[in-house]
């Protein structure tokens, strides 16, 4: 039960005081209006006492609205600094969890100075589970994250959460060599959370500040630690080291020089022969992309092209190869019936305008439906059922399919019996070193109950030829017949038959 408060002792107001002094004069002026002979001998007091009673009166006056002024400050005064203690909570407390904000972590890391360690966490899964439930039950799961850590680390400095599904440990010396394994050892249990259980674990990154460096930089490199281990396969530690450090500058500047070479036009299509094995003609090109920025060396598309992938070039990239790939191969196909196969990634597969824009390249170049193969993995189209259904309607249209990298993915029969697909890359880790017989005879048959034609990646042998050959493969490219080359000197290759070995001698 809750007592209740005594009352305050009222302080005499105003009122009364005036009343009082009021009260005093008017019984003075009806005592000396009944004795006429004392009122003309005190007259001139009366008028004295009227004009110092009302002098008091004004006095009392100014005192109590004075009182009620420093009330009212008093007041405004503790409710302002209620409201500056509520915002000093909320910069340094995260007000889901109430673990440290990255305010207050930054400033602590800059306190603590050298030798300080960090273990930066972030939740894997954490973004479906609050896609799927909704962010009420998202911030449930955060607080009982970080209800976990606290019981895992209390050894820890500072806990804090400096992102949406990011925390940190901070420890003033060494952290504790199983530390990090503690955190996500406590994220692996189901969690109870809106009347479901859920599943998800956790990727850090550890870093050891061993010099004066700046808080941004600590965290920087604890960041760079935690995607290294998400990358890795989540669910794992990685310890900074500064080759991190180096590859993400790299990563910079390669992004940079994407961005101005497609600007600028650096890239340029090299072309390989696709070769029919049984007579050595050459019946389609495939189009790679090759980038050698001026006055440097040639960097590899195995470099650039993850780095286009995550920057978001990938699809403007994947739409000029295209373009350029239907306006050079023209020429080559009304001249000897030369298709060419052009590379499609995934995140190109699942716009909108795909149909369209795959349209408007052939149309602009002149190319035929027909002469175009649009390559596209495994994963790519068992993962998307609108991009089958944009495949099917080019199908329709006379462009042919083909599966990159076949054996690689998924490479079930059900699959392929329902995706779009006309033809089958076999992946070169079936001819690696020698060609797998046994494998190989299951995937060409298996072609050749579906109608699809087959092509053998990675040739670089005349025995892996001459095996492919025998088992029924159809056609077959690699460093055997030719390396990809530019347009000018794919020409005499169109011309006639290639021998075995043609690319050795050049």
């Amino acid at each position: 039960m809750r007592r209740k408060p005594s009352p305050r002792p009222r302080r005499p107001g105003a009122g009364r005081e005036g009343a009082l002094f009021a009260a005093v004069w008017v019984a003075g002026a009806a005592f000396l209006a009944a004795v006429p002979s004392m009122a003309r001998q005190f007259s001139s007091l009366l008028a004295g006492a009227t004009a110092l009673a009302a002098a008091c009166v004004a006095v009392l006056l100014v005192r109590h609205r004075a009182r009620r002024l420093t009330r009212s400050l008093e007041r405004s005064s503790a409710r302002r600094r209620g409201l500056e203690q509520a915002l000093r909570d909320r910069a340094t407390r995260d007000p889901v969890t109430g673990l440290a904000s990255r305010a207050m972590l930054t400033a602590l890391l800059h306190d603590i100075g050298p030798g300080l360690s960090v273990v930066l966490l972030d939740l894997d899964g954490f973004k479906e589970i609050n896609d799927e439930l909704g962010h009420q039950a998202g911030d449930a799961l955060l607080v009982q994250v970080a209800q976990r850590l606290r019981a895992a680390l209390p050894d820890a400095d500072v806990l804090a959460r400096p992102g949406d599904d990011e925390f940190a440990a901070v420890w003033r010396g060494p952290a504790p060599s199983d530390a990090a394994e503690r955190a996500l050892a406590a994220l692996r249990a189901a969690f109870p959370l809106a009347g479901r259980t859920v599943h998800l674990t956790g990727s850090a990154g550890v870093v050891v500040a061993d010099g004066q460096r700046t808080s941004e930089e600590i965290l920087r490199d604890a960041d760079l630690a935690l995607e290294a281990a998400k990358d890795g396969g989540k669910d794992r530690t990685v310890r900074f080291e500064t080759g991190l450090r180096t590859a993400a500058d790299r990563h910079r500047e390669l992004a940079a020089g994407l961005r101005r070479a497609l600007r600028e036009g650096e890239f340029e299509l090299h072309y390989q022969p696709v070769v029919r094995l049984s007579d050595g003609r050459v019946t389609a090109v495939e189009a790679l992309l090759r980038w050698h920025p001026p006055g440097g060396e040639a960097i590899p598309p195995g470099v650039f092209v993850p780095v286009a992938e995550a920057i978001g070039l990938i699809v403007p990239l994947g739409w000029w190869v295209l373009a350029q790939a239907c306006a050079q191969a023209r020429e080559w196909h009304e001249r000897s019936g030369i298709s060419v196969t052009v590379n499609v990634a995934a995140h190109q597969l699942r716009e909108p305008d795909f149909v369209e824009r795959v349209r408007a390249a052939l149309a602009a170049g002149g190319l035929p439906p027909t002469a175009l193969v649009l390559e596209v993995t495994e994963s790519a189209l068992v993962a998307d059922t609108e991009s089958t259904a944009r495949l099917d309607v080019l199908r329709a249209d006379g462009v042919r399919v083909a599966i990159d990298d076949f054996g690689t993915g998924y490479s079930s029969l059900a699959y392929l019996v329902h995706l779009p697909v006309d033809v089958l890359k076999i992946d070169r880790t079936f001819i690696a070193t020698s060609v797998d017989t046994t494998l190989m005879r299951a995937i060409l048959q298996l072609a050749g109950g579906l109608s699809l034609q087959t092509v053998a990646e990675g040739v670089e042998t005349e025995e892996q030829a001459a095996t492919l050959r025998a088992l029924g493969c159809e056609h077959a490219q690699g460093y055997l017949f030719s390396r990809p080359v530019p347009p000018d000197a794919l020409e005499p290759l169109l011309s006639g038959r290639l021998e075995l070995g043609a690319a050795r001698a050049r």
